[in-house]
């Protein structure tokens, strides 16, 4: 069984739900961090959502967030996120100039 810390980063295309992260079979994940910057000149309406293995349920970890020109927010706010495995991270943005950084620990249980 090993720990390992990585991190993840996305612009994605303007409003389009897209896969972040995805924990792998036999894992469990702690995201500690997730940064999102609007390199934008306007502002931007952000949504950042995790969906369960199997059942599919979306739950909103940030919906319908207007992010200002040239901000920066950490989603989680200092409070890790546990996944398990297979659950999803998707975000989407209004504007395609969004940055969204994720950092997370991976903690294989095989």
């Amino acid at each position: 069984m090993a720990n390992k810390y990585f991190r993840t980063a996305l612009i994605p295309n303007a409003a389009t739900e897209t896969l972040l992260y995805e924990v792998p079979t036999g894992n469990m994940t702690i995201a500690k961090s997730l940064r999102v910057t609007n390199a934008n000149g306007s502002r931007s309406t952000i949504t950042v959502s995790q969906y369960d293995e199997g059942t599919g349920t979306e739950h909103y970890l940030l919906k319908g967030y207007i992010l200002a020109p040239n901000a920066t927010i950490d989603v989680f706010n200092g409070v890790p996120l546990v996944l398990q495995a297979l659950d999803t991270l998707k975000v989407e943005s209004s504007v395609s100039t969004v940055h969204f950084y994720l950092s997370y620990l991976e903690i294989d249980r095989s």
